[in-house]
């Protein structure tokens, strides 16, 4: 299926959305490896699901790990991508040999600080992932003039009745969604992120 705009589908936790994202078309697939966080998987169970996947984009999903367990993990799972959330320097990158993803929480900066601090690592990154730690919080008037300077995964809350007006408004490189928890081993219900991906869907 192709899409008005690529999709990343992160915090994967189980066999059944990656595979279901595979089949859809979902161009990333991100684990999240940040042990703070309530969607950490471990680095051996990712690599399992990952094993029986073809034909994505994987994106391995860092908090403040250091950059020695950041590249042991990276190449442990052969990720395509790394996405990082965490204070490690634009001339520190350079230390890892695979495309960036620099996440950042939009509340941290007023309008000026959020393009200083793109400005500063546009050269070391590949992709920028925007998101808002406060629900709701999507300043159009701060966001607009970044995301046609910059590709941009949009990391903001997402629903059916806006999800179209939001892809015409920002133009985003790709939009990201989050996977959840099995209801049982093997079992899932995927009405909600069908109905998300039909409509962005250019097949329609």
């Amino acid at each position: 299926m192709n899409f008005l705009t690529k999709v990343k589908l992160g915090n994967i936790t189980n066999l059944s959305d990656a595979r279901y994202a595979a089949a859809s078309g979902i161009e990333y697939l991100g684990f999240c490896f940040d042990t703070s966080n309530q969607n950490y998987i471990a680095p051996i169970k990712a690599k399992e699901i990952i094993d029986w996947i073809t034909g994505c984009e994987i994106v391995v999903e860092f908090g403040d790990q250091t950059i020695e367990e950041i590249q042991t993990i990276s190449e442990l799972l052969n990720a395509d991508l790394i996405e990082l959330n965490n204070q490690i320097l634009p001339d520190e990158l350079i230390q890892f040999n695979k495309p960036i993803i620099k996440k950042i929480d939009i509340n941290n900066f007023d309008s000026d600080g959020l393009k200083k601090e793109m400005e500063s690592f546009k050269n070391q990154i590949e992709l920028f992932h925007l998101f808002s730690s406060e629900k709701g919080n999507t300043d159009e008037k701060k966001l607009t003039n970044l995301f046609n300077q910059y590709k941009i995964i949009f990391g903001f809350e997402l629903n059916p009745e806006t999800i179209i007006s939001t892809i015409n408004l920002f133009k985003p490189y790709a939009i990201n969604v989050y996977g959840k928890d099995e209801e049982k081993t093997g079992y899932k219900d995927f009405d909600e992120m069908n109905r998300l991906l039909e409509l962005i869907s250019t097949e329609r």
